[in-house]
């Protein structure tokens, strides 16, 4: 049986796909950002969002995401995420995507709930601060990584 994901609180961290996303103010070229960085980062945002961490979320935020959604709701959207879907089972894929002055950590993940797997997306300035943030079924992903 195939479950629908609601999760609408998170549609306020939704910034659009890595393209449309607020660039962070940088002097610094694409060449300054570091995949092994962008991927240890994603990773640790990862665990912190499945442990409950928003407020750990919300202190590595950039000013435009703490405007928009406070920790008690990242931590409900956590909440409603594992009620709907459950545990991570495992990790499908993990990618880097950079794009102008941020770096999209991309993990396609299996929970035990849900048929499809998910698409977590933490987008990243050059310093690590989280400049976006979404989840969603892999089939509503745009096609390429960057659209």
């Amino acid at each position: 049986m195939r479950r629908r994901l609601i999760l609408p609180t998170l549609a306020l961290l939704v910034a659009g796909p890595l393209a449309a996303q607020t660039a962070a103010p940088s002097p610094a070229p694409v060449a300054g950002l570091d995949s092994a960085t962008t991927m240890a980062d994603g990773r640790k945002y990862t665990a912190w969002f499945y442990a409950g961490l928003g407020d750990s979320i919300i202190a590595h935020s950039s000013a435009q995401v703490r405007e928009k959604i406070t920790a008690a709701q990242v931590t409900d959207v956590q909440t409603q995420l594992l009620a709907q879907v459950g545990a991570e089972q495992t990790v499908v894929s993990e990618q880097v995507v950079p794009k102008d002055s941020l770096s999209g950590y991309l993990r396609e993940a299996r929970f035990e709930l849900f048929d499809e797997p998910l698409v977590i997306v933490f987008t990243l300035g050059r310093t690590g601060l989280i400049y976006g943030f979404f989840i969603r079924p892999k089939s509503q992903m745009p096609t390429g990584p960057t659209e």
